[in-house]
C-alpha cells in the first residue's frame, strides 16, 4: 500500500515592478498579457480557459514542451482591481493530485512603482511536489511579469 502524506508549506515572494498598480494588475487580468508569463521557465501552455473575475474558474494544461502533463484548476475568490487577487487552485499531474493552494496577491503603490506580495499556502499530496519546486516556479513567473512590464 502506498503511504498517503500531506506536507504543508507557505511561500512568500515580493517584487517591486517599475509600473503602476493598474498595469501590474492588468498583467493578471488580461488574457494576452498573462499568456506571456503564466508558466514557469520555458514551459508551455497547451490549453487554457480564462475567466478572471470573482467567482471565475479557469483550467490550464501546461508543462514542458514535449510533456504538458500538469493541470491547474483555479477559482478566483476575491478580486479587488489594482489591489488584491485571492484564488485557490488544485494541481494534478497526469490525473494524479499533487497539491492544493490558497494564493493571495497584494499590490500597493510604491512611488511610481508597484510592490507585489504573493503569499501561497499549500498542501503537497503524497510527496508528488515540494515547496522548493513550487517556490522556484512562482519566482520564475514573477520575474517574467517584470520582464513583460
Amino acid at each position: 500500500m502506498t503511504a498517503r502524506t500531506a506536507q504543508h508549506g507557505t511561500i512568500r515572494l515580493e517584487r517591486t515592478f517599475k509600473a503602476r498598480p493598474a498595469r501590474v494588475f492588468a498583467a493578471w487580468a488580461e488574457p494576452k498579457a498573462r499568456a506571456k508569463w503564466d508558466v514557469p521557465g520555458h514551459w508551455v501552455i497547451a490549453k487554457q480557459t480564462f475567466d478572471f473575475r470573482e467567482g471565475g474558474r479557469e483550467l490550464k494544461r501546461f508543462g514542458p514542451q514535449d510533456d504538458p502533463r500538469f493541470v491547474a484548476d483555479t477559482l478566483y475568490i476575491d478580486v479587488v482591481p489594482q489591489r488584491r487577487i485571492v484564488f485557490s487552485y488544485s494541481m494534478t499531474s497526469r490525473g494524479t493530485p499533487i497539491s492544493v493552494s490558497l494564493t493571495t496577491v497584494e499590490l500597493s503603490p510604491d512611488g511610481p512603482n508597484t510592490h507585489l506580495l504573493l503569499t501561497e499556502q499549500i498542501v503537497f499530496l503524497d510527496g508528488n511536489d515540494n515547496a522548493a519546486n513550487r517556490e522556484e516556479g512562482l519566482a520564475s513567473m514573477l520575474d517574467k511579469i517584470g520582464e513583460t512590464l
